[in-house]
């Protein structure tokens, strides 16, 4: 990861801990800095957005959703990028974190299979950024405090919140509910960002908005 996505990452979780989250300004410094990425990839740079009507989206299940950044190709969109973070209360917001990525995704799913977006004959590329400051509570092993009949998957016994969220971004990336995702630990009072898994990192990230743009142009 650059040094300049480093610093940028360093600044949204900062200012998610001082100002909170509610507005969405933290996330605006990492969103300015992918929009620019995604410029030298090949998007072009007046089809980028990051506010304005261009970012909301229609949705199948409810009216509307509006995503970070979304981009567009000839009039059609190509890409649309959820941005989130969590940096505390994690066993109260984990689940709701889960929750948000798998709707919002499966609801713009639905809208662009009933043809609410733009005819094209190959679907956008959507794409999940999820960073998770690393604390004491988010990096030590935590119980599964439900209780079932049922047994819950392995995986999750005796994982962090770091590792669930890992897990978690996996799956999205694997199951092709997303089309790239990126997971960052932030480690804000060591200035230190981590990606803690080789197929969710920046680099590949932007790799496959890249791919997604070559392949519409091709």
């Amino acid at each position: 990861m650059r040094d300049d996505v480093k610093d940028a990452v360093l600044d949204c979780v900062n200012y998610a801990v001082i100002k909170g989250t509610q507005s969405g300004r933290h996330i605006a410094p990492l969103a300015m800095k992918i929009a620019e990425d995604m410029e030298q990839v090949g998007y072009n740079r007046n089809d980028i957005f990051l506010d304005d009507v261009n970012v909301t989206l229609p949705g199948w299940f409810r009216p509307s959703k509006k995503w970070d950044i979304t981009a567009f190709e000839d009039g059609v969109l190509v890409a649309a990028i959820e941005l989130k973070s969590i940096s505390s209360s994690f066993g109260n917001n984990a689940n709701n974190r889960a929750e948000e990525a798998l709707g919002s995704a499966s609801d713009v799913d639905y809208a662009t299979h009933n043809h609410l977006l733009e005819p094209n004959d190959l679907p956008p590329n959507f794409g999940y950024v999820l960073l998770v400051r690393k604390t004491p509570e988010s990096t030590r092993p935590s119980k599964i405090g439900a209780k079932s009949r049922y047994a819950f998957d392995k995986e999750f016994e005796d994982s962090s919140y770091v590792e669930r969220f890992t897990i978690l971004g996996k799956r999205l990336l694997r199951e092709r509910v997303y089309q790239a995702v990126w997971v960052a630990v932030v480690d804000l009072e060591n200035g230190v960002v981590e990606e803690p898994d080789p197929l969710m990192t920046y680099d590949k990230f932007v790799a496959h908005l890249k791919g997604w743009i070559d392949v519409m142009r091709a």
